[in-house]
């Protein structure tokens, strides 16, 4: 089913069902074949931010259990990015070379994808770590499931929700305004993390106003997403500062330094201008417009 809440039944009901079926498909995700592991992880990563978001929705009526719930999650999507890290930097060399391909066909630079498809194989762990950390993995996503009956949920309506939206929205806002002042590859990265949040809320609410949530979800992806892009380059120059010799000759490597850094300032622009306006209001009037879109919703659904 839709990652989507609805506003004429309960709001905690809907919570905790939405939060069972991402798990589910997560865990479902794990279970792949071998030679599906990495499309697996990744889509179970990305169920399991999701839950992460659900979680931050309802941070205020689930009080001392919204930090150990956020904590858990967290910590599941780590065991699986230590899987994964390693081949995405190929991904991101894919990326590089469909910018500019004739300057990418080298000898040279082909050579450089060939070191890093050898270091990414099995996400650069053993077949035996690998097998280890995903036991691990469905273990505490079993947890994760048993303990969403448990979620103190009380309140009614979008009152459940309005107060994480509003923090959320608003910590968007502040990193927004870091990344303004100072676009370290730190501030960056947490913007991000808070527009994702920002996306999975749109969308989970999105039955409030289908059409116009819809292009709101859309806009925030595509700003994810250029935050992503970004984050990917930061994490290639990071590695080619750490393993150079992995990126052949000096030349070659100030070469791919400015292509990193050109491409990476038009992203940060575009993801500014998209920001300033997705951002453009606070978290409380966002908050209260919202919830009479779901007011409005709930009557004629009923």
């Amino acid at each position: 089913m839709a990652f989507q809440i609805k506003p004429h039944k309960s709001a905690a009901k809907e919570i905790r069902r939405v939060a069972l079926e991402r798990l589910q498909k997560a865990q479902k995700a794990l279970l792949l074949p071998a030679e599906d592991r990495a499309r697996g992880i990744h889509q179970a990563r990305k169920r399991i931010k999701e839950v992460r978001a659900l979680v931050r929705l309802a941070r205020e009526p689930m009080g001392k259990h919204y930090r150990k719930e956020n904590r858990r999650l967290r910590d599941i999507n780590r065991t699986l990015s230590a899987m994964r890290d390693a081949g995405a930097l190929i991904e991101v060399w894919d990326a590089m070379a469909r910018q500019t391909p004739e300057r990418f066909s080298a000898p040279e630079k082909q050579a450089v994808r060939k070191q890093l498809v050898l270091r990414g194989q099995d996400g650069g762990t053993t077949v035996e770590e690998s097998h280890n950390l995903l036991r691990e993995a469905l273990d505490e996503l079993a947890e994760a499931q048993e303990a969403v009956a448990s979620w103190p949920l009380d309140g009614k309506g979008f009152a459940l929700f309005a107060p994480g939206l509003r923090q959320s929205f608003d910590n968007g806002r502040s990193a927004l305004a870091a990344v303004a002042q100072a676009p370290t590859d730190e501030r960056l990265h947490d913007w991000r993390k808070q527009v994702k949040d920002h996306w999975y809320h749109t969308r989970v609410l999105s039955a409030v106003w289908p059409v116009a949530f819809k292009a709101r979800a859309k806009l925030l992806k595509e700003l994810s997403e250029l935050l992503g892009q970004d984050q990917d380059l930061a994490l290639l120059l990071a590695f080619m500062d750490q393993e150079p010799g992995l990126f052949g000759s000096a030349d070659q490597r100030t070469e791919l330094i400015g292509l990193a850094d050109e491409t990476r300032a038009w992203l940060q622009a575009s993801a500014s201008s998209l920001g300033k306006r997705l951002y453009a209001e606070a978290g409380n009037p966002l908050s209260k417009r919202w919830a009479r879109y779901w007011k409005i919703a709930r009557g004629e659904l009923r």
